[in-house]
């Protein structure tokens, strides 16, 4: 009976929210009017309640599972609950709801999740269980959040939670100008979605890793291999690559599985974890070309195909395929950050600049191995602006300080600046990580990219030998 108050509850908001009467709302799903009135009563069939999910995007029957866990078992899922108005002016309701509503339609880009639709999420406006609100939506996470607006600003937070531990998974404040609502709105949302994907990534590694590896599927397989490859180390490198190889196996189809192992050689190749670098980005390339056939929409297999053509050159190909990336996920710290390096290479260093640049904004901490810092720094530096560059390449080498390209990149840094000393201080780290640096090597490497020349004369300018 229970269950039925609240399907019939749920009704009854969506019919109140969207100011219909009973009739209108019979003729919108071509109920009889008898029907209807009997829904609102807690009285219907199955087939009534999947009548209504369809014409209204309601989510009203549960799960066959009772629990949190095993209702949204096939995999992660996510329910926006409506942001609430804390600037006690409900003319200001719209803002909140602006808000949470642009957070669904970005999160639902996101191909592996699950997002509940906001007529349903919608329904728990005020004060919730958000354990209750998981189980009865079906999903893993929820996520909550406020809007306060006062005096010209608006201030937005936001928290994720794992609703079958209640655990905290991350939480934020944004604090901006309320000049123009919609493009505050348009900032936020995409600065929550960018902080709140890589969580949803670990904390769907942390679930997967807590299996027996016989017992996971192809997702959590993957999102382990995700896991390994973000640690950085050459070991777990290989290991995310079998984890990867037997997803596929499990799924031969299944195109994120392609994707990811592409992704993991191509930065074992980058991280100097492949015999022959070029043989690896060819074997990422041809990957992620099949992940590509699979899937034309796979955001992942875009980025790394784009990447791999930049690696080789191919320039207006390249650019091609990372903007496709960016279109399927603009929210994406990493895509923005590989098209920004591959556009770089290609000369046109503003628009570098300004997608690494946000990129490094969406992820600020850059806990990817320095990458997001060191490609603005390197960007800059194409561009000649030295003086900006120098703090992000210093903090990408903090970063990731067994990675030899973090350190070429900052002692042409330092060579432009005529920071002689320091360059040599990071020279001598620099020699013990691998092969000596030379010029020659470093000239070969970049022949195909448009800031070659920049970048070897401040080697030369540092000292480094031919």
């Amino acid at each position: 009976m229970d269950d039925r108050k609240r399907i019939a509850g749920l009704v009854r908001d969506y019919i109140a929210r969207e100011r219909m009467s009973r009739d209108a709302f019979a003729h919108r799903t071509r109920l009889g009017k008898s029907t209807v009135d009997k829904l609102l009563t807690g009285l219907f069939s199955d087939r009534t309640l999947a009548i209504v999910e369809g014409q209204t995007g309601l989510v009203l029957r549960r799960p066959a599972a009772t629990d949190t866990e095993g209702a949204a078992a096939e995999g992660p899922s996510i329910a926006v609950l409506p942001f609430t108005n804390m600037s006690g002016d409900p003319a200001q309701d719209h803002i909140a709801d602006g808000i949470a509503e642009d957070i669904i339609t970005a999160l639902s880009r996101l191909r592996w999740l699950f997002v509940i639709a906001r007529n349903s999420s919608f329904a728990y406006r005020g004060a919730v269980d958000v354990r209750q609100v998981a189980q009865e939506l079906g999903v893993r996470y929820v996520l909550e959040g406020s809007v306060r607006t006062a005096e010209g600003r608006i201030r937005v937070t936001g928290q994720l939670i794992d609703a079958g531990s209640g655990k905290h998974i991350w939480a934020e404040r944004y604090d901006r100008a309320l000049a123009d609502v919609f493009a505050v709105q348009d900032e936020i949302t995409t600065h929550v979605v960018a902080a709140i994907e890589p969580h949803l990534y670990a904390e769907e590694g942390f679930r997967a890793a807590s299996q027996a590896p016989e017992s996971m599927d192809a997702w959590g397989l993957v999102v382990r291999a995700l896991g390994l490859i973000n640690r950085i180390g050459r070991r777990e490198n290989q290991e995310a690559q079998e984890l990867l190889r037997r997803a596929i196996a499990i799924e031969p189809g299944y195109a994120r599985a392609h994707a990811t192992l592409a992704w993991a050689i191509w930065w074992a190749t980058l991280c100097y974890g492949w015999p022959d670098p070029r043989e690896g980005y060819a074997t990422a390339r041809r990957i992620a070309e099949e992940a590509v056939v699979l899937d034309p929409a796979e955001p992942w297999a875009r980025m790394v195909l784009g990447m791999s053509l930049s690696n080789a050159g191919a320039h207006d190909q390249a650019l091609a395929e990372l903007r496709t990336a960016r279109e399927l996920n603009p929210n994406s710290a990493i895509g923005r950050s590989m098209l920004g390096w591959a556009l770089l290479r290609a000369g046109q260093y503003e628009e570098a600049i300004a997608e690494t640049g946000r990129a490094l904004r969406m992820s600020p901490l850059d806990t990817f191995a320095g990458i997001y810092s060191s490609t603005h720094g390197l960007a800059l530096l194409g561009a000649r602006r030295f003086g900006e560059a120098l703090p992000h390449l210093r903090a990408s080498v903090a970063a990731f300080a067994e990675y030899p390209g973090h350190y070429h990149t900052l002692i042409s840094c330092c060579g432009h600046l005529g920071l002689v000393e320091e360059a040599r201080t990071f020279m001598a780290v620099r020699e013990k990580l691998g092969p000596p640096l030379r010029i020659a090597v470093i000239r070969r490497v970049l022949a195909n990219f448009a800031h070659c020349a920049t970048f070897v004369e401040g080697l030369e300018k540092a000292g480094v030998p031919e």
